[in-house]
């Protein structure tokens, strides 16, 4: 029975507990910190955005770094019209803001023609894809003279498709 002890009486306090001080102090506190927060954001400037690049200009870019890789004189054909599809689908996609690289080539040409995109880049865009789609699906093995009448009909449609800046 030695090893359970009664409970004690209730103890009072002398005095309450200091609120006036206490909020004081945490008053103190938050002042402190919004001191130090908008101190640190005031100190930050805002950078200014460059505005994105035009989709011409980063296909011209894209189709002269397609060239200077030499897949051709590599032997490697088909590897270099898989390249020229997706750069002219990754500028369609940018300049028509129409999903284009996850698309076939008659998905992307109804979506062009559903947009109201003008008739004569859409049947362009659709014979330059078509023609990539017969060397990467078809096992077509195109020329010399074939693979630069491609690579300038690229360069055409992304000149022909550049809208015109009239100020």
């Amino acid at each position: 029975m030695n090893d359970i002890r009664p409970l004690k009486d209730v103890v009072d306090i002398a005095g309450a507990f200091p609120v006036i001080p206490a909020v004081i102090f945490i008053l103190i506190l938050l002042a402190i910190a919004a001191f130090i927060h908008f101190r640190k954001k005031r100190g930050t400037v805002a950078k200014p955005v460059a505005p994105p690049r035009p989709a011409e200009e980063i296909a011209i870019e894209a189709l002269k770094a397609l060239v200077e890789m030499r897949l051709i004189e590599k032997g490697l054909i088909k590897e270099y019209y898989i390249r020229l599809s997706d750069i002219m689908r990754a500028y369609i996609e940018s300049r028509y803001e129409i999903f284009a690289l996850d698309r076939t080539t008659r998905e992307l040409f109804q979506e062009m023609r559903s947009k109201r995109t003008e008739r004569l880049h859409a049947d362009k865009i659709n014979s330059l894809l078509e023609d990539c789609d017969m060397v990467k699906f078809a096992k077509y093995v195109p020329d010399q003279k074939e693979i630069e009448r491609i690579h300038k009909k690229a360069e055409e449609i992304v000149n022909i498709t550049t809208p015109k800046i009239t100020t």
